[in-house]
């Protein structure tokens, strides 16, 4: 089973392959996903990463607040979104 993590405050010469390199001292990355500003096409300053669930605390622990290109990584767990369908049970408008 895989973790999605959120990595922020990427610098934007970040690419997908620096950031699965930079992960895969860590375990097997299953995907890497960057956020990309439209107009250039360069990365937004966050992303998203799959690992595998045993080897997300270790990863977590060594590059959160770790300073990659002149920044400090934040690194965190994905924290899923619940709109109102699916977080109340039952049927939209049920009260």
């Amino acid at each position: 089973m895989t973790t999605k993590m959120m990595v922020q405050n990427l610098s934007s010469r970040t690419t997908e392959e620096s950031l699965s390199r930079l992960f895969s001292d860590y375990g097997i990355v299953r995907s890497v996903c960057l956020a990309t500003d439209v107009m250039t096409g360069r990365c937004g300053g966050f992303g998203f990463v799959h690992l595998d669930e045993q080897q997300t605390g270790a990863a977590l622990n060594s590059l959160n607040g770790r300073c990659i290109a002149d920044r400090v990584l934040r690194v965190t767990f994905e924290q899923k979104r619940y709109n109102e369908t699916t977080a109340v049970p039952g049927k939209p408008g049920d009260r």
